[in-house]
């Protein structure tokens, strides 16, 4: 009857880190990337090789309690969310994003991530910073602060595109074109085409800058269907900003007999050109950081364009089982665990999906209903010790009669 008491707070014992289990569950309901861990119970053997009256045979093994296994995750996905922060990020599918915390490797799938006052991503809880890939392929940290200013380029192409009239008014002013100079300030230009009087397929061309000084003329032709002329169909002109380096740029009027360009009708009476395009680039300042489906750190400018400098180091492991929660959804590997690194939508890593989190996977309901297992099995082990106990305070008085 000393077993049955044993036995008895062996199941209470258990029971009660099951409730524990649970309890953690139910209160990381909104833990972003908490992982839901179930109690698992096992019963506990010992040899007996007597039987109820000395002598006599009883059972090889009997029942000496259960056990209970608190530490088994499920690492089912829970459902994401959309955050409206751009330096969150999910998972759709495996992985785990990585974090290095004194080189020691930290594991999640709740990616919330910031830059601290270093310019660092890193993680918004741990501070850890996050593991990425860089242009060279070596996974490192990144930091941001080489990459807050787009540099300007000056612009040293020019490519225009329309139609000059074969009749009608012979000269047509082209309006005020922005170019880009070293210091990523916009130089206004404008340019006027003239109609030679004896030769409706050659015109002369001349480009002012804002203060109408000539910077360059030139000698457009066209070829009888209209096409520009090969040899005629670029110039080149050069502007001066104060204080800079003077730059040249090259007018591209459109490739020799090709129709993408600027192209000339002999029955036409109204001009109309502009600019197609150019490669100067303004000065842009940091304004975002966003993550695309491949994990890359997309960096926008105010200039509008963006820059890639980096990737999320993503991880993906096999036997998940071998990781061990340490808190705030993270997990670290045992020492036999080796994880595979790699981008996302590669080695069966999911796709990032930024602005997302993923919430915790703990399904309420499954969990009051082992709220209410537990709450009997802990009730029945009780019961179990009371009478056990009672038992033997019956043993004790009738010996105290004898």
């Amino acid at each position: 009857m000393l077993e049955a008491i044993y036995i008895g707070q062996s199941g209470m014992s258990a029971y009660s880190k099951g409730l524990d289990v649970i309890s953690n569950n139910v209160a990381n309901l909104n833990t972003a990337g908490f992982k839901v861990a179930t109690p698992l119970y096992s019963d506990e053997l010992y040899q007996n090789d007597s039987g109820a009256v000395p002598g006599t045979e009883g059972n090889a093994a009997s029942g000496a309690g259960v056990s209970v296994d608190t530490q088994r995750l499920s690492f089912a996905a829970g459902q994401t969310r959309t955050t409206g922060d751009p330096l969150t990020a999910a998972l759709d599918g495996n992985g785990f994003f990585v974090l290095n915390r004194d080189g020691q490797m930290l594991y999640t799938r709740a990616g919330q991530f910031e830059y601290d006052a270093n310019g660092q991503l890193v993680d918004t809880t741990t501070k850890a910073p996050v593991l990425v890939r860089n242009d060279s392929g070596a996974s490192t940290s990144f930091n941001v602060s080489d990459f807050r200013v787009y540099p300007p380029q000056a612009t040293t192409y020019l490519k225009l595109t329309g139609t000059l009239a074969g009749t009608g008014t012979a000269t047509f002013s082209l309006p005020a074109v922005s170019l880009v100079d070293s210091g990523g300030n916009t130089e206004q230009v404008t340019a006027k085409f003239v109609r030679s009087g004896t030769d409706a397929t050659q015109w002369s061309v001349e480009f002012d800058d804002s203060s109408g000084n000539a910077i360059g003329t030139g000698d457009l032709r066209f070829n009888a269907d209209g096409t520009p002329q090969d040899g005629h169909n670029t110039m080149t002109v050069t502007l001066s900003p104060a204080n800079l380096t003077p730059f040249t740029v090259t007018v591209d009027f459109g490739a020799a007999s090709g129709f993408t360009g600027v192209t000339s009708t002999a029955t036409g009476t109204t001009s109309q050109v502009q600019m197609l395009s150019q490669d100067g680039v303004q000065l842009g300042s940091l304004t975002g950081t966003s993550f695309d489906d491949h994990g890359k750190v997309t960096l926008t400018y105010s200039n509008g364009l963006t820059k890639t400098p980096a990737t999320l180091m993503l991880a993906q492991i096999d036997e998940q089982q071998q990781l061990t929660p340490i808190g705030s959804g993270l997990f670290t590997a045992q020492g036999g665990t080796q994880p595979e690194f790699a981008p996302a939508q590669t080695a069966g890593i999911g796709r990032v999906m930024g602005g997302q989190i993923e919430q915790s996977n703990v399904d309420l309901t499954q969990q009051f209903s082992d709220l209410i297992i537990i709450q009997r099995g802990y009730q029945a082990s009780s019961q179990t010790t009371s009478v056990a106990n009672e038992m033997i305070q019956t043993l004790l008085q009738m010996g105290q009669h004898q």
